[in-house]
């Protein structure tokens, strides 16, 4: 049986929450990072190296090596500043956190394989005396199983879902504001959450707090999201369909969008055909290409075209 949350949290001393599903996610994190701190865990927050194609331009994510003012940590790990951006001047939702806590952040590059993300968390876990890492999904398609309509964005979470699947020190996942990416469906969503509690991979939940909606609500002020602003109106009580991506998407926002459901990361890896194809990938190509012979469409493959004909998608 895995253990809770709050089990975990017992026997740790310091803990990663980073955004897994986009660069906007890191909004996602501040819930559960306030919470792992009032059970006495440090947090440091983090995200991922992949912005939106409306704040960045190139499709996919940038390496390391593509980010200025950043301090490595590892091969797939860096720690992030208010000022770490691209060459071309792309500034990322790690380093508007940052900025926001005038402390530093840390930065995963998902142009890395699965395995070598794995490899860079556990050295990043080794420097920093790291005890337990949460990977925060903003809308829930990280548990997605690939056959559901709406699914934008596979091949970030899955690859992320993977890495955290090898790690040897504790980690779960953690579902923020679902359905707020207009990617499943509540109901979707639902039957993915019932699935991984048969297989007694649910951890519980937590919703949002007073804290919690003023951190947030301040931070908002620099992280550019979407997804993770619309918990926001939803703990003021606002509720029905609202419009994202520019109107190509539709979220049906409701209270159970300020909840975080927490899950077992290798319970949720044994459901996922994704993150299974993702495991063994050889690079980001192979990757793109395995998720296409499972018939699906990824955001690389929506950011390429963007580019070519001007639609948008977009992560975060």
């Amino acid at each position: 049986m895995p253990e809770s949350i709050e089990k975990m949290a017992s026997r740790s001393s310091r803990a990663l929450v980073f955004g897994v599903g986009g660069g906007g996610d890191i909004l996602g994190t501040l819930p559960t990072s306030e919470y792992l701190n009032t059970l006495g865990v440090e947090t440091i927050l983090g995200g991922v190296s992949w912005e939106r194609v409306v704040f960045d331009p190139k499709p996919g994510p940038r390496s390391l090596e593509e980010i200025q003012n950043i301090e490595k940590i590892s091969d797939s790990t860096a720690y992030t500043y208010k000022d770490s951006h691209t060459r071309e001047g792309v500034y990322f939702q790690c380093s508007n956190m940052a900025n926001f806590l005038n402390k530093r952040t840390i930065i995963v590059d998902v142009s890395k394989t699965a395995r070598e993300i794995s490899r860079g968390l556990q050295e990043t876990a080794e420097k920093l005396d790291l005890n337990l890492i949460i990977g925060v999904d903003v809308g829930g398609d990280i548990l997605a199983g690939g056959s559901e309509p709406g699914l934008r964005s596979p091949l970030c979470d899955g690859t992320i879902l993977a890495a955290l699947s090898l790690l040897k020190i504790p980690t779960a996942i953690a579902v923020f504001g679902s359905g707020c990416d207009g990617e499943l469906t509540l109901d979707e969503l639902i039957g993915r959450y019932e699935l991984v509690a048969k297989k007694s991979g649910y951890l519980g939940a937590r919703g949002m707090t007073p804290d919690d909606f003023s951190i947030m609500s301040k931070a908002v002020k620099y992280v550019k999201t979407e997804a993770s602003l619309l918990p926001l109106k939803a703990w003021k009580g606002e509720h029905g369909v609202f419009k994202i991506r520019d109107g190509a998407r539709s979220v049906n926002l409701s209270i159970i969008s300020t909840i975080s459901f927490y899950f077992d990361t290798k319970t949720v890896y044994s459901l996922s055909p994704i993150g299974k194809a993702l495991r063994n990938a050889k690079n980001f190509q192979d990757a793109n290409k395995r998720l296409h012979r499972l018939g699906l469409t990824t955001e690389y493959d929506f950011e390429l075209n963007y580019l070519k004909n001007g639609k948008s998608a977009g992560m975060g």
